[in-house]
């Protein structure tokens, strides 16, 4: 699990302990996909990678005029580069025997934000990111999900949004791909 040193990652990864899942926690962004695959397997076979990192950076409020190439690059580019090699490290760590990924992709992307259009741009690319992978690698048994916490703090993480992940982790959930799970109590509803 990508994120589950601090903020909503390490409520995730400890709701999933709850629901007695073996986590490791990979707290930062990793820089290339071996080293994010190493992460992965530091705790034996990888089947199931949550990706919940949330780079502070990405949630400094700015004006859309204001936003420099530099600043975009940061907040939006770095964002949806690391979830793509959280994805391509969770595919080589899977091999033949398939695997479960989920991307948390806060209900910003779905609504926008004044003040964060670059972090929504990213997270709207991560869902299709994983709509994507789900197509291309759903026959070798590797399904992509996101879920759409809201990211205010008025959710109970650890015993709302982690719980959905579980279910999205399991075996009953094998044909369940390239949908994103909004959990947010009814808030945004929207595809």
């Amino acid at each position: 699990m990508t994120g589950g040193g601090s903020g909503i990652g390490r409520d995730i990864a400890l709701g999933l302990n709850d629901a007695s899942a073996t986590v490791v926690a990979v707290d930062g962004p990793l820089e290339s996909r071996e080293e994010t695959g190493r992460a992965f397997v530091a705790g034996g076979r990888a089947d199931a990678v949550v990706h919940a990192l949330v780079d502070p950076d990405a949630l400094v409020s700015a004006e859309v005029a204001d936003t420099d190439e530099d600043s975009w690059d940061r907040r939006c580019e770095a964002v949806l580069r690391t979830a793509l090699r959280c994805c391509q490290a969770a595919f080589d760590a899977f091999g033949d025997w398939g695997g479960r990924i989920v991307l948390v992709t806060p209900t910003v992307g779905l609504t926008g934000s004044a003040g964060l259009a670059p972090y929504a741009t990213a997270i709207e690319g991560m869902r299709s990111l994983a709509k994507s992978a789900a197509r291309q690698w759903g026959d070798r048994g590797i399904t992509v999900n996101c879920v759409a916490p809201r990211i205010d703090g008025s959710s109970d993480v650890r015993t709302e949004v982690a719980p959905v992940i579980a279910t999205l982790l399991a075996d009953s959930a094998r044909i369940v791909t390239g949908a994103t799970l909004v959990v947010d109590g009814g808030l945004v509803m929207a595809p």
